[in-house]
């Protein structure tokens, strides 16, 4: 039946597109002239001469006018004024829209958005769903019906899958379309007056009033949104969003996963996979609005986000997240790279859209009744931030370390070290064997080898703490709940290795027990949507500063979770967003037991040397302990 239905609104379409078309072809050579006033003339004549007959020729044409969206109506209010006067062009030209509108309205009413996107591209459509889906649909359409240089005949279409009624429809639209009308009817009317005065100052106002609207058509429609009462088009930004826009400027919030495989990815299955994620991620087909601190759907679709056969997207695979989706994914010849905005989520968020991702392209359907939870307020409940521990106090004004800062930026680069799944398997078990986590290992390891590049004793590190463990119950969290630890070890070069783990897991422990990693998250969030957004990246930026030298753990990435039908990933690993000089990050994370660490960074190719030593270096700690 649904097969049927689906061939019947596509005949359909087909048809009423043909004879659209047809009437078009047949009369576009007149249409095209009615602007020039010799034809003017000429056409006034003929009508006169058919009495009622010309009356039916220019309300045809009105009509004709508006059923076909592109065809500029103000030649044929115009024409309509010098035919008829002001008050009978513009009742001719009323009665035209009212035909013509009840007609497109009942077409829409009928076939639904089907139709729409096979008469407008479905981006353009799908910029005006909140027009389709708000409570107060009436006082919206009247405004935008009155103001210029909205498309009244496209959203005349649009209202027709809205829950409004023919009969409101017309009475709203109509009364908005009388200044419009009017105006245009009176430059006709005085035009066959010879009032030429009159006409040039009605001309003129209602050229004012046209600029004026579509300089501000953007500002009216998103006055019309928000008088809607329920804004589908626009999420607020979350409090620790904003930690990634207030720096970026620096730090580009981008975080992106990096696979190798065999075999043939159904692109079509991943398109399709995209759009029913966005059913409960919607934010991931969304720009970021920094103006407004959160999120907009401009129209865009998974269309926007898979990019096939392109080597490099961008600058090293960076991509504008203020003018494009939060998601973007790269098939290409046996390498698949998906990328997220990090404004939208963190790195354990990230892993979680993965594999909901992984499983919509597997055949799975969206469960439209699990929630994406980005709203941090329970885990704020019954976790008081305790005192600072003895080490952060006394390191409170150590300086941040930093590496050498000459460098030329022009190059993009990705780096990676890999460490067996064997020798991991190793790791993994000493580190039990001590009491301790393989978090605290990596910690010790980097912050030894910036000690002997450094030549200092002693390190003060930043140590991301995911919040979410912290929840009593598991949960979609494609969001940002990252906390901060700032660990410091003394010693590190003159004591041993295992001396400066027991430090670190100890500092990580305490912080953790005194939920350290919450300070400052509730007062931010007290100030979220209760100030303008740029005041907050403002508080943030002298506030919150960002450590040149930074770490982040990833974690296990589940390949039980990540997996697409079709093909084998045989290397994958997340990483965060590329480094300006002299900022160096790095970031682990682990696949099928095999650990990678890596860095993306900007410089030149003394840069990619000493990032691809500081990796190696980290590598050799870990395995030489491990033995």
């Amino acid at each position: 039946m649904k097969d049927k239905s689906a061939r019947r609104v596509i005949l359909l379409s087909a048809l009423f597109l043909i004879l659209i078309v047809s009437i078009t072809f047949i009369l576009w050579p007149y249409i095209t002239q009615l602007s020039d006033p010799d034809f003017q003339d000429r056409f006034k004549v003929w009508v006169a001469n058919m009495g009622v007959v010309g009356l039916l020729v220019v309300f045809g044409i009105q009509t004709l006018q508006i059923v076909i969206a592109f065809i500029p109506g103000e030649p044929v209010e115009i024409i309509a004024g010098v035919l008829y006067g002001s008050i009978g062009g513009t009742l001719v030209c009323l009665l035209g829209c009212i035909f013509a509108s009840s007609i497109i309205f009942s077409v829409s009413k009928r076939f639904g958005k089907r139709l729409l996107y096979r008469l407008f591209r479905e981006e353009k459509v799908k910029g005006w769903r909140w027009l389709q889906d708000g409570k107060k649909v009436d006082t919206a359409t009247f405004m935008l019906f009155l103001v210029p240089g909205t498309p009244k005949d496209m959203l005349t279409y649009v209202v027709g899958v809205s829950k409004m009624k023919l009969g409101k429809f017309l009475s709203i639209s109509t009364v908005a379309r009388i200044p419009s009308i009017l105006s245009s009817a009176m430059v006709g009317s005085t035009l066959r007056q010879g009032e030429w005065e009159i006409s040039i100052i009605v001309f003129a106002l209602t050229g004012i009033a046209g600029v004026l609207g579509i300089r501000y058509k953007d500002r009216m429609v998103n006055f019309c949104r928000r008088i809607i009462g329920r804004d589908k088009t626009f999420i607020k930004s979350q409090c620790l969003d904003f930690v990634e826009t207030s720096h970026r400027e620096i730090i580009y919030p981008l975080i992106t996963c990096r696979m190798n495989y065999d075999g043939q990815l159904d692109v079509k299955q991943m398109l399709d996979a995209v759009q029913k994620s966005s059913i409960i991620i919607p934010e991931i087909l969304y720009v970021y609005d920094y103006g407004r601190g959160g999120f907009v759907d401009t129209g865009l679709t998974a269309e926007n986000v898979v990019q096939v056969g392109v080597d490099r997207f961008e600058e090293g695979w960076k991509w504008d997240v203020g003018k494009s989706t939060q998601l973007k994914i790269l098939v290409n010849n046996g390498e698949l790279i998906i990328g997220v905005s990090h404004i939208l989520c963190d790195g354990k968020g990230f892993l979680q859209y993965l594999y909901l991702l992984a499983s919509l392209y597997n055949g799975a359907e969206p469960d439209r009744a699990l929630i994406n939870q980005r709203d941090i307020l329970s885990l704020l409940t019954g976790n008081a931030v305790g005192p600072a521990t003895e080490q952060e106090k006394y390191n409170k004004a150590a300086p941040a370390l930093s590496l050498r800062a000459e460098h030329k930026a022009v190059t993009y680069y990705c780096l990676t070290s890999q460490i067996s799944a064997e020798n991991m398997a190793v790791i993994h078990r000493k580190a039990k064997d001590r009491g301790v986590t393989l978090n605290d290992v990596f910690l010790t390891a980097y912050a030894r080898v910036l000690a002997g590049l450094l030549q200092t004793d002693t390190i003060v590190l930043p140590c991301p703490a995911d919040l979410r463990q912290f929840y009593n119950e598991r949960k979609l969290t494609v969001a940002n709940m990252t906390g901060m630890f700032k660990i410091a070890v003394e010693g590190v070069l003159s004591h041993t290795f295992d001396a400066a783990l027991a430090q670190v897991s100890l500092e990580v422990h305490l912080q953790k027990e005194r939920r350290r990693c919450f300070a400052g998250i509730r007062a931010l969030r007290l100030i979220n949507n209760k100030l303008p957004s740029y005041l907050i990246n403002r508080i943030l930026k002298k506030g919150y500063s960002i450590f040149p030298i930074s770490y982040t753990n990833i974690g296990e990435i589940d390949n039980q979770h990540l997996t697409f039908n079709n093909i084998t990933i045989t290397n994958c690993f997340v990483t965060g967003t590329y480094r300006y000089p002299p900022d160096f990050q790095i970031a682990i994370s682990t696949f099928k037991g095999v650990c990678s660490l890596n860095c993306t960074l900007l410089g030149d190719n003394e840069r990619m040397k000493q990032g691809q030593q500081i990796l190696d270096l980290v590598k050799r700690e870990l395995l030489v302990w491990g033995l």
